[in-house]
């Protein structure tokens, strides 16, 4: 049953779920990091992503019923690989900051890709802070990497 404006919500349960994984593979990468400058960025994305997720779980509520607390395995993916990486690097921390660099890039996708959809005006709202944060987020990453 739809409660926002008659109109169904369309992907926010991916959305989320990519959110969450970040969250999970910034705290992991956080407990790794020797440069607290990083360990500081890390914990912004943290904080950012968790009231994002929060902003959108009543459209997860209202798409498939329940909070959505899943991740996803394309991060999920993503995070075993920079774990292997880690494995046979020095530079540890460059190697978190390029791969969670790329989590920014699929995290805006899923946003952007919601927003392309049909959506109740409310949710389009909350889409569009949670894309400005978002992109807050990245371009603070990717400054991060250029460092």
């Amino acid at each position: 049953m739809n409660t926002h404006q008659g109109t169904e919500v369309n992907h926010i349960t991916d959305i989320i779920q990519v959110m969450n994984s970040g969250i999970d593979f910034y705290a992991k990468a956080q407990e790794k990091i020797e440069d607290p400058a990083i360990g500081a960025l890390f914990q912004r994305m943290i904080d950012a992503r968790k009231v994002s997720v929060e902003r959108l779980q009543p459209y997860a509520i209202n798409e498939k019923g329940e909070r959505e607390d899943g991740s996803s395995f394309a991060i999920e993916a993503r995070r075993a690989y920079t774990a292997l990486l880690t494995t046979f690097s020095s530079n540890n921390d460059s190697i978190y900051v390029k791969e969670l660099e790329e989590v920014e890039d699929k995290t805006l996708a899923e946003i952007k890709s919601a927003m392309d959809k049909p959506q109740p005006a409310d949710c389009e709202a909350a889409l569009a802070k949670t894309l400005l944060t978002m992109q807050s987020c990245h371009a603070e990453m990717s400054r991060m990497q250029k460092n």
